[in-house]
């Protein structure tokens, strides 16, 4: 817990820096970029090309692309259907989302639309892998009759959804018109939905009391935090074992290191998290994290090459 601390107070150094210095500009920045969705849009390409390398597939840029339009228009409407919570649990980005609001509407649209034109010329399979994500935000965000709650305050539905709609398509877009063998999907579809549940789950840590005074059942606001940060370790614990098989048999090779650097780094980011309640940091440093582990993954593959 001590090194937890010293890197609190490191973090707190350099926001402090940030916020009375002239690069106060770069914190705007990275609220601009996380508020607008195109942070999580930008790693989710990262994440479904680290999706492609599990496969050894080659990879398809315009379908990356389509990843990136889907998921910025997917939470670009999730954000502003859920102004309501977010007045609680981030003031700061529900001022930037009222201020661009038809912005955003328009703009979510638009990109998903795109991403629908994309994917027509790859086939059915993959318009029906990019119109997943937006059934389960509907049915996630809205309440499609008087008498049923929304999918969101159902428990545990919500986590549920979330994973899934992130787990879709990271497992399947790679091999779409490809084939590959049962195992190595099964373990990829799990490494994704266990990673989103977590990350998932971890930014309802964040909102635990927001969410608790509106009454939308999280895990965090029905078991409580410590049981919460027990069950996302358990999890995690899962995810290891299963890696450990996998590079008992060889599998994902060339990927052993980037796999097991996202194994310790989501127990630290689990740890850290727990006790520090800070929205800007888990965005950048949880939906980061498939960007630091595509570089990983290149920097393993350039050093295979040179041996």
């Amino acid at each position: 817990m001590t090194r937890l601390s010293g890197v609190t107070s490191y973090l707190n150094i350099i926001e402090t820096s940030l916020r009375n210095s002239s690069y106060e500009f770069l914190r705007r920045f990275f609220i601009i970029i996380s508020s607008s969705s195109l942070f999580i849009a930008i790693s989710g390409c990262f994440k479904t090309y680290l999706s492609f390398s599990l496969y050894n597939t080659p990879q398809i840029y315009p379908l990356l692309f389509t990843t990136f339009l889907v998921i910025y228009s997917v939470y670009g409407l999730n954000k502003i259907t859920d102004i309501k919570e977010d007045q609680l649990n981030n003031p700061e980005r529900t001022s930037f989302i009222l201020k661009y609001k038809p912005l955003f509407k328009y703009s979510a649209g638009l990109t998903y639309f795109l991403a629908v034109l994309i994917g027509c010329f790859y086939g059915w399979k993959v318009l029906l892998i990019i119109l997943f994500p937006l059934l389960a935000g509907i049915m996630y965000s809205k309440k499609l009759h008087p008498n049923i709650p929304r999918l969101k305050n159902i428990f545990p539905v919500k986590s549920i959804i979330v994973a899934l709609s992130w787990t879709v398509g990271n497992t399947f877009l790679p091999i779409v018109n490809g084939k590959t063998s049962f195992q190595v999907m099964l373990f990829i579809f799990y490494f994704f939905f266990i990673k989103s549940f977590i990350n998932t789950v971890l930014f309802d840590l964040i909102d635990y009391q927001g969410d608790k005074v509106i009454g939308v059942q999280t895990i965090p606001v029905v078991v409580g935090p410590e049981r919460t940060i027990l069950l996302l370790l358990f999890l995690n614990s899962t995810m290891s074992i299963l890696i450990l098989i996998c590079v008992s048999y060889g599998l994902f090779k060339p990927l052993t290191l980037p796999l097991i650097f996202c194994l310790i780094y989501c127990y630290l980011y689990i740890i850290y998290f727990y006790k520090t309640n800070n929205r800007l940091r888990m965005e950048l440093l949880v939906d980061g994290e498939w960007i630091f582990l595509v570089f990983i993954s290149l920097a393993t593959y350039t050093s295979i090459q040179y041996l």
